[in-house]
């Protein structure tokens, strides 16, 4: 590890955070004033996995020439070697420019630790180790780091898939895995996010050959600000975003050649993992790794776009969703429940009914209708509820057959067809016209990893997955597979 005296205290805290993961380091001696950086940085190149480099106004001031050409031999063949840790928002000169870098500063203790440990699983894979329970603060001079009755049981599926699904389109070599997609109401466009910080919109003229007509920045941080998830209004003229830059954004993309953000505010403290609009797009709601669902007024800026937070999750929220009348909220998170939220009035929520839903993570909450609510989980298990009753909602079904935790969840516009996803990388599709008596009526594999969303078209003729091997996969659904098992 490289550094300068006034970048002390952040290069303890990575010594510290470091050798939790497994890492044996050694810190170099603080760079002096007016020093040479590059020889150093050369030398120790040639003897370590990996030179972190603490870059700050002041180390820059201090390093000298780090060019490509710079000291003895030149820093070209140490640069595979470099990783450049930015504790201050300065600029990357010369060689700094192409190494491996990302950014620390500015940012809560606990965002902090997992971007570095983020970092360090892609470097070093075989040492890499979960973050500890205990969090120690970066330094602070840098201004950073239920109803119990049992459901019934699904039909059988049939024994032979009907035809009728096809690969339309597979969007892959993309430089980072999928996180989400959505098909705006407004017809022929195909959205997508990205761990890469992009939101890339495509033109569906020809589904077969879908084309980016424009892509959306929504990270800053060199490519450490996931998009996680996205969401549209009814019309399908609002698209809304959230992830790891811990803010909510959305955009005007009436024109999706030319897509306008017309809302933006961060205030959550760690990651957002979901996002949800509600149908006249006057609201949104979004859940993250800091345990708060907050509702948000996109019409209003600042603190008066805060309508309410919601902390009654015991751990990490990992889905939102509003029903289709925009009058109930559903989460779902890491401590295994679903609440039920009467927004009615968003700026005075009520919680309706807390559910036991599932056996673990519940990844996924999406509402069939405003009396039916499906909920998926890293148990291999979806569940249908009877929501009619708010204050007692009943489950009414169980759809099973997935291998590992399912992982999304997407409702046709006519309420017909449910598509579950999986980290097995399958896609199931159901009959849920009699809710409790779904039927499997086929399942796919993406061929392209686990599948983290997915999203049918307004007509019900295509369903996309966002999937975790760098691509986005479309089907053509055909239309007899809306009355395969009725």
């Amino acid at each position: 590890m490289s550094f300068v005296e006034a970048d002390r205290g952040w290069a303890d805290w990575l010594l510290w955070q470091l050798q939790d993961a497994g890492a044996r380091v050694v810190t170099e001696p603080p760079l002096a004033p007016a020093g040479d950086a590059a020889p150093a940085l050369a030398a120790a190149a040639r003897h370590a996995q990996q030179v972190l480099v603490v870059l700050s106004e002041d180390y820059l001031a201090a390093a000298g020439d780090v060019s490509d050409s710079a000291g003895p031999g030149g820093l070209q063949d140490a640069a595979g070697r470099l990783v450049a840790v930015r504790v201050t928002d300065c600029r990357r000169p010369g060689l700094l420019s192409r190494v491996v870098s990302f950014d620390l500063f500015g940012l809560e203790p606990p965002v902090a630790r997992d971007w570095l440990r983020r970092q360090l699983a892609v470097l070093r894979p075989e040492t890499a180790a979960p973050a500890p329970t205990t969090v120690a603060a970066p330094p602070a001079t840098a201004a950073g780091p239920a109803a119990t009755a049992k459901p019934a049981a699904a039909r059988p599926a049939v024994a032979q898939p009907p035809p009728g699904v096809e690969v339309l389109a597979e969007l892959s070599g993309l430089p980072s895995p999928v996180r989400a997609t959505v098909f705006p109401a407004t017809g022929g466009l195909l959205v997508t996010g990205s761990q890469d910080g992009r939101i890339r919109l495509l033109d569906l003229a020809n589904p077969a050959r879908p084309t980016i007509m424009t892509e959306i920045e929504y990270g800053a941080r060199f490519n450490q600000e996931w998009v996680r998830a996205l969401a549209t209004s009814a019309d399908g003229t609002r698209l809304a975003v959230a992830g790891d830059a811990m803010r909510v954004a959305v955009w005007d993309v009436t024109d999706p050649a030319a897509p306008e953000q017309v809302f933006s505010e961060r205030g959550h403290k760690h990651y957002i993992r979901a996002v949800a609009l509600r149908p006249d797009a006057a609201v949104l709601a979004s859940g993250g790794q800091d345990k708060a669902v907050v509702l948000w007024d996109t019409r209003r800026t600042g603190r008066q776009s805060v309508l309410a937070v919601l902390t009654d999750h015991r751990k990490s929220v990992e889905a939102v969703a509003f029903s289709q009348d925009g009058r109930r909220l559903a989460s779902g998170g890491s401590d295994k429940t679903v609440i039920l939220w009467d927004v009615a009035d968003p700026a005075h929520p009520t919680r309706t009914a807390v559910l036991d839903a599932h056996r673990d993570v519940v990844h996924a909450v999406a509402f069939v209708s405003p009396t039916l609510l499906a909920t998926a989980s890293a148990d291999r298990v979806s569940r249908l509820w009877d929501v009619s009753s708010p204050a007692q909602p009943r489950p009414v079904a169980e759809l099973t057959g997935h291998r590992k935790p399912v992982t999304a969840l997407a409702v046709s516009g006519d309420a017909t067809r449910l598509a579950s996803g999986a980290a097995d990388g399958t896609v199931a599709l159901w009959d849920i016209v009699i809710p409790d008596r779904p039927a499997r009526i086929t399942a796919v594999t993406s061929g392209h990893g686990a599948v983290n969303d997915l999203a049918f078209a307004r007509d019900g003729a295509m369903l996309a997955a966002a999937c975790a091997g760098k691509a986005t996969v479309v089907w053509s659904i055909g239309t007899r597979l809306a009355s395969a098992n009725r």
